[in-house]
């Protein structure tokens, strides 16, 4: 069932402009500080005109094998800060969030007509908006829908994916490690076909198959080859991810989207108006199961879910076919006026400092230089901050990185033990500590003769051990 002529209507072009109007001055783009360092990371690869292989940043693991697995994303947000600052990666993560947005409501708008397709598409992208973060996740977010509609078009036409979609393969594998996604994506979609064949299932079998063999060989096109294919599985297996706060299960303490998402679909299905097919009933709950397992897999539910739910829902609705009216040249017009007004805006306003970086480097630059050369001990999400302020961190958000050995240590130490305090203060000879306000450290380490506060700005605490500082000071 069609509702629009897609060649016709101006929607997938106004959606990506509204949205990127409406993100690319959101604040939270910048509310990681793993956009830092993985900006510092995409600097390295242009300086060297090579990917690293050990760990260049950290002190604790330095020269540690580590391999920058997303090495194309962190290039490509190196390259828009180098061009525009920080408002350039706003910009850059804007461009990619606004174009899944377009490439989804392309696919809607064969299912759904007006506000139908908007609502699903809002949906969509409020499950998604927790992971709406200038990192390398997102720019590999349209690769994501447009491979899943790449898949559903097969499927609706009774046919096998064109190959020629094994290159968002190949541009995915280098962007995010979410590519092991798409590669489980087609199997359940296999199965359905092979059920459908009605006698042609070895056919059906044989296409799919070979398709998704093909898949499996094209995410080798990596610098990592077989280790890039593995590492998701490798990160993924680690038992020290649930420290980290995206990685931990949603706990409804509070209510949120993927709640009202949760509770939408079971009163939608409970009153038998929209039928979904058994094997993507299936894939929905997995995906579900995946969300309520770690925070960071609500994106995968809103993005895909969306989208799997399109035809079903538009059934429902029973709209005619070509009943939907797309819209016209103007719109197109007022939309590319709209998008020009806020790329520019966007690169002339100033990025607050709190959210650029700039002012974590502010503080951290008023710490002697002599002081900032040695051991610092710091909160986990401060880490990437320290790396684009120059500084080796203790630890920061590679936990590929660090292992799980290193990071159960550390949990004891952020608690604030006092033996594993005392020992790494010894064994690493820290001299300085970053940490938030309020943080057990920063309380233990005030209480420790030798130590003293010794600036602060906003929520942040600057601690030295005082016979580190230089005389006079």
């Amino acid at each position: 069932m069609v509702t629009t002529a897609p060649g016709r209507d101006a929607a997938p072009f106004v959606t990506f402009c509204v949205l990127f109007a409406l993100i690319v001055f959101l604040p939270a783009l910048l509310n990681d500080g793993d956009t830092l360092w993985q900006i510092r990371t995409g600097e390295w690869i242009l300086d060297h005109r090579a990917i690293p292989t050990t760990d260049p940043f950290s002190f604790t693991a330095a020269g540690r094998h580590w391999f920058a697995h997303e090495w194309l994303a962190e290039t490509l947000m190196a390259l828009a800060f180098r061009a525009a600052g920080m408002p350039g990666v706003m910009v850059l993560a804007a461009g990619a969030t606004a174009l899944t947005g377009a490439v989804m409501m392309r696919y809607l708008r064969h299912f759904l007509i007006g506000m139908h397709a908007v609502l699903c598409l809002a949906v969509g992208l409020v499950n998604a908006a927790p992971s709406m973060l200038a990192r390398p996740h997102l720019l590999a977010w349209p690769c994501l829908v447009i491979w899943c509609v790449g898949l559903l078009d097969a499927r609706a036409r009774r046919a096998v994916p064109s190959l020629w979609l094994l290159l968002v393969i190949v541009l995915w594998v280098n962007l995010h490690g979410s590519f092991v996604v798409g590669l489980l994506l087609p199997v359940p979609l296999m199965i359905e076909a092979i059920w459908d064949a009605r006698g042609q299932g070895q056919q059906a079998l044989r296409g799919w198959g070979g398709f998704i063999a093909a898949a499996w060989v094209a995410a080798l096109c990596n610098p990592d080859t077989v280790g890039g294919v593995l590492f998701p599985f490798h990160h993924i297996g680690m038992q020290s991810l649930t420290m980290i706060k995206e990685w931990q299960p949603v706990t409804f303490s509070a209510l949120e989207p993927l709640e009202l998402t949760i509770l939408a679909g079971l009163a939608a299905g409970l009153s038998g108006h929209i039928k979904v097919p058994p094997l993507r009933v299936a894939m929905l709950l997995t995906m579900v199961h995946g969300a309520l397992t770690h925070a960071r897999n609500e994106q995968l539910l809103g993005l895909i879910g969306v989208l799997l739910l399109a035809e079903p829902i538009g059934l429902a609705l029973a709209r005619p076919i070509l009943s939907g009216k797309p819209l016209g040249p103007a719109w197109r017009t007022a939309a590319a006026a709209g998008l020009l007004i806020a790329l520019t805006g966007r690169l002339i306003v100033p990025v607050d400092p709190d959210q650029s970086g700039e002012g974590f480097a502010a503080l951290i630059n008023r710490v002697p230089a002599e002081v900032r050369a040695r051991p610092v001990l710091n909160e986990y999400g401060f880490g990437g901050n320290l790396i684009f302020a120059g500084v080796r961190p203790f630890i920061d958000s590679r936990a590929d990185l660090y292992g799980d050995a290193f990071l159960q240590d550390y949990r004891a130490i952020a608690a604030a033990d006092p033996t594993a305090l005392a020992q790494v203060l010894a064994a690493r000879d820290i001299v300085w500590a970053v940490f938030p306000m309020g943080h057990p450290v920063v309380a233990a380490l005030e209480h420790t003769p030798g130590w003293r506060r010794f600036s602060k700005a906003g929520d942040v605490v600057v601690l030295v051990r005082a016979d580190a500082m230089p005389k006079g000071m």
